[in-house]
């Protein structure tokens, strides 16, 4: 016998004063089928494993069965079995509800609690340094070119753009996405001597921007020295004057 599954269904009848309800089944078809098992439970769950189910009657090769008029609401299934005694899997679940009794309240779904998705980090963008200062001459070259490293300390994707607010200050890039630098150079052209301020700003798309400051002075041109001519040479000496000639005579 094929003891997988051996019952096709289960009817119920509702119950009467007259004549009960009565449980109807397919019959099975294995040469060795020996009869039927009507089990019976007065609560859910309804199972030979739940422990709730009791034998009820032991049935011949039987299709149907009547059982009654019970007081109370009642739950069937059944099993085949064959002559050695081997016994199938349990039909589907018949239940049985008293004329004017109202129908079992199915217990209410578990529904398991929400599930909350972890909270998104937004990216943010970390610069260093934190500040530029130039200097140069007035008149003078440009001084040296220096970088502002650009990184995400956020989650995400960092996806930023860099600007500045000043007509002597270049940026070298204006966006980028992840990492990056920036390379910033000041023009010392014709600007007067002075100090100017302007800024370098990061922006990240759904972050918050960050501003770098950025300072040039322009100093005065050294003056060199006046060059001090040197003495005028000294007129060159007169030749000396000769003197009167003398002659003495020796006797």
């Amino acid at each position: 016998m094929n003891w997988v599954r051996a019952i096709a269904g289960v009817l119920v009848l509702w119950a009467s004063t007259a004549w009960g309800a009565t449980l109807i089944w397919t019959a099975n078809i294995e040469p060795d089928l020996a009869g039927y098992r009507v089990y019976q439970c007065s609560q859910q769950p309804c199972s030979q494993a739940s422990g709730n189910a009791s034998l009820f009657v032991t049935l011949g090769t039987v299709t149907s069965f009547n059982i009654g008029t019970p007081a109370v609401t009642e739950y069937y299934f059944i099993t085949a079995y064959d002559f050695a005694n081997n016994e199938s899997g349990i039909s589907n679940l018949a239940t049985f509800i008293p004329v004017g009794s109202p129908p079992p309240v199915a217990p209410p779904p578990v529904i398991p609690p929400p599930v909350i998705p972890p909270p998104v980090v937004p990216p943010a963008i970390g610069a260093s340094p934190t500040s530029l200062s130039f200097a140069a001459t007035q008149g003078g070259a440009n001084p040296a070119t220096q970088t502002v490293s650009i990184s995400n300390t956020g989650g995400g994707t960092l996806s930023w753009s860099a600007s500045d607010n000043a007509a002597w200050l270049t940026l070298s890039q204006a966006s980028g996405t992840g990492n990056g630098v920036v390379r910033a150079s000041v023009v010392t052209g014709t600007t007067a001597v002075g100090t100017y301020n302007g800024s370098i700003t990061l922006s990240a798309t759904g972050g918050s921007s960050v501003t770098v400051p950025v300072t040039f002075t322009v100093g005065t041109a050294s003056v060199p020295p006046p060059v001090t001519p040197p003495p005028p040479s000294p007129p060159p000496a007169a030749p000396p004057t000769p003197g009167g000639l003398h002659i003495s005579a020796v006797q």
